[in-house]
């Protein structure tokens, strides 16, 4: 769940933390309507992240999906699940 674009370069942006960089977000634009939408984010990599970028990204997307309108469910790195 490491997003990266050239108005959005997440690995570089992490040290800043999740709320600056929920603001970069805003004043990009980047910010998507998902009222109503439940996110599931199942297998979302650590690889090459510290337990605190990990946790960084983690919150981000948290903060994200809240601030979109979505209900963010389930954030793991985790692969199975049950149906």
């Amino acid at each position: 769940m490491v997003n990266e674009t050239q108005n959005f370069p997440m690995p570089a942006l992490l040290a800043t933390g999740p709320e600056r960089m929920l603001e970069r977000v805003k004043a990009n634009g980047l910010l998507v309507t998902l009222s109503g939408y439940k996110i599931y984010i199942l297998g979302a990599s650590p690889s090459g992240l510290t337990p605190q970028a990990w946790l960084a990204v983690k919150k981000f997307w948290t903060k994200y999906f809240s601030a979109a309108g979505a209900e963010l469910v389930s954030y793991s790195a985790e692969c199975d699940f049950g149906r």
